[in-house]
């Protein structure tokens, strides 16, 4: 039974910590098949200025061609367009024009080529300095440019040409007039410096106005998510750059690996060819693109999409001639209805364009924090880890020393069950002589050997999965605190001790090309004496008592390249642990309480010799 249980509770273990493992070794290979496949997937870099016609992408399998649709006066809202394709030549498009808006948080640039969002900087997620991120540098498209599918199925920027017509110290509109009756107003406001309103957050209204004397019928217009690429050139896993969407249940994220190609997992489970892009017909009521630790959310208090086409980024070209990282966007496509003649309709988004952080994405509300990627299963934990790290953060501004004082507190909280089964672990190392001995004596009896092991382990109140159940009451902690700290991006560029970013592993320097980071190795010692200290089962088999050997450098090599932030918690939790199991080791042995019958024994010793009475009844 506890050999059974001694297994479980390794494999239990090991499935947790390898899933993770592997998402780290398969950082690499996925990077470099994303650099491999950029060269010929996605659009060049820099092509937020092409011309009217600029095809986006090719579909697949897309809507049917609107070629034998009926004809009106005024053919449809992308008569312009359509007209460029033909003479772009011969009327080459004035110079670009940008607007610069920005609060304390960020800076945006806004362009004529679309009337939309060309960059983003942020001015305070490094430590109150401007980021060497910039959101949609080298963008395939100006974020939230308007794009049409063509009737040959090809997805094309419409009508890159506007004119500013209002600008304020907080706001800008475009204007685009098709000179066919269709005129379209493109307004945007940040959030001005002081305000209460959300910093990260765009408001952005499109109005198409029907200025002729017929119809208009459009299409489905698409507006552009930008363009994120990876937060720098080391090893990041690619599910991190993903887009996604929330169709009022669920949120479904899509990896850059679906449209890169990505070798799979056991076995080639889950491989996946490359694609030059992908639609998901769905009720959309927010989109996201986003890295580790960056998103942009387009959202609409009553506007719904109904499709979604994600497609990969060419890397930009470098300096020093080195590839670029590779970046992915999505389009999604809202329908604008019929415009009957003087008509004009409204559309009206928020667009968040900022760093991954919890609790402003929650004020968001419609459940946009799902954006963290926090999973289903551990998604609790990591709520609620996040919002009591948050609580402490308040009270002492370090998120290094948060960590900290969050990993005494859960310590403490399970320090009576951690305690009671370091006792049964102390009162087991008693009973590995009589264990031998019975073992011996009984070696051809395994049924004997069974039955006086369970009577053993009465006598002396043993638990045999004692030693397993703290780990294994552990692992939706760590986990969760796992999901948590990959993507918190309040642990970007946050010090701590000598480690200068806890989000990133604590690299002091190489050797050879090998990364040392000190934290994790203090992790490993520290989780080998927590296992020395431990007595062994007197049940375990060599096999066994070789694994519980092991488990530090097994911890060593999974956590070796994590979060610092993981490592910190793993780390105080092991030294925690030493604490406790040194304050109950230098205490005297709890004197033993005799064993309690069952109640079956007692009835049954109760009921030798006598004999129910029965009285007589007389008549």
């Amino acid at each position: 039974m506890d050999k059974k249980n001694t297994i479980l509770g390794v494999v239990f273990i090991a499935a947790g910590i390898g899933f993770m493992f592997w998402q780290s070794q398969q950082i690499e290979q996925q990077r470099i098949e994303q650099l491999q496949q950029a060269e010929t997937l996605g659009a060049p870099a820099g092509q937020s200025t092409t011309p009217a016609d600029a095809v986006i992408s090719a579909v697949e399998g897309g809507r049917p061609s609107q070629a034998d649709e009926p004809a009106v006066a005024v053919a449809d809202l992308f008569v312009a367009a359509q007209d460029a394709e033909a003479g772009a030549s011969e009327a080459p498009m004035r110079e670009e024009k940008t607007v610069h808006l920005a609060n304390d948080f960020i800076e945006a640039v806004f362009t004529t080529r679309g009337g939309a969002i060309k960059t983003v900087d942020f001015l305070q997620t490094k430590r109150g300095e401007r980021d060497d991120y910039v959101f949609n540098q080298d963008g395939f498209l100006p974020a939230l440019s308007l794009s049409y599918q063509s009737g040959d199925g090809a997805m094309r920027e419409f009508a890159l040409d506007y004119s500013i017509a209002e600008q304020t110290s907080d706001s800008i509109t475009f204007v685009l007039d098709n000179g066919e009756g269709m005129v379209i107003r493109r307004s945007y406001r940040i959030a001005p410096s002081g305000s209460d309103a959300e910093p990260y957050m765009i408001e952005h209204s499109t109005v198409f106005e029907n200025q002729s004397a017929v119809a208009i019928n459009p299409r489905t217009i698409y507006f552009n998510l930008g363009t994120a690429r990876p937060i720098s050139e080391g090893k990041q896993s690619a599910n991190y750059l993903n887009v996604g969407h929330f169709n009022g249940k669920d949120a479904d994220f899509v990896p850059i690996t679906k449209l890169t190609g990505s070798p799979g997992f056991l076995f080639g489970i889950g491989a996946n060819q490359p694609s030059d892009q992908l639609e998901i017909e769905d009720r959309i009521e927010w989109a996201s693109v986003k890295n580790q630790f960056f998103a942009s959310v387009l959202s609409s208090a009553d506007t719904l999409g109904d499709d979604l086409f994600i497609y990969p980024v060419a890397a930009a070209d470098r300096e020093d001639g080195q590839p670029g990282r590779p970046g992915i966007s999505g389009s999604v496509g809202y329908e604008v209805g019929s415009l009957a003649a003087g008509e004009a309709r409204s559309m009206d988004f928020q667009f968040f364009i900022g760093p991954k952080e919890f609790k402003r994405l929650q004020a968001l509300g419609n459940q946009q924090d799902l954006v963290m990627q926090f999973g289903k299963f551990f998604g609790f934990f990591s709520k609620l880890l996040l919002s009591f790290m948050y609580a402490i953060h308040s009270v002492v501004p370090s998120w290094g020393w948060s960590i900290v004082i969050m990993t005494i507190c859960i310590k403490l909280l399970f320090w009576p069950l951690t305690a009671k089964a370091s006792k049964s672990q102390k009162r087991m190392a008693k009973i590995q002589g009589p264990m031998a001995e019975m073992k011996e004596k009984y070696k051809d009896n395994p049924q004997k050997i069974q039955q006086e092991t369970l009577k053993l382990f009465k006598e002396h109140q043993v638990n045999p999965v004692a030693g397993c159940l703290p780990m294994l009451i552990q692992m939706p902690i760590f986990l969760g605190l796992f999901y948590m700290l990959r993507t918190a991006s309040e642990l970007r560029h946050e010090p701590f001790l000598w480690v200068n970013d806890l989000s990133l592993p604590d690299t002091q320097f190489e050797i050879g090309g090998f990364p040392i980071n000190i934290l994790p190795m203090i992790m490993g010692v520290t989780m080998f004496l927590q296992m020395s200290m431990m007595p062994v089962s007197p049940t375990a088999d060599p096999m066994q008592q070789k694994i519980f050997k092991f488990l530090p450098f097994i911890f060593l090599i999974f956590l070796y390249n994590f979060a610092s932030g993981l490592v910190v918690y793993w780390t105080v939790q092991n030294i925690l642990t030493i604490v406790q199991q040194k304050i109950i080791n230098s205490r005297p042995d709890e004197e033993l309480k005799p064993a309690v019958a069952t109640a079956t024994s007692a009835a049954r010793t109760k009921g030798k010799g006598s004999a129910p009475k029965a009285k007589a009844k007389r008549k």
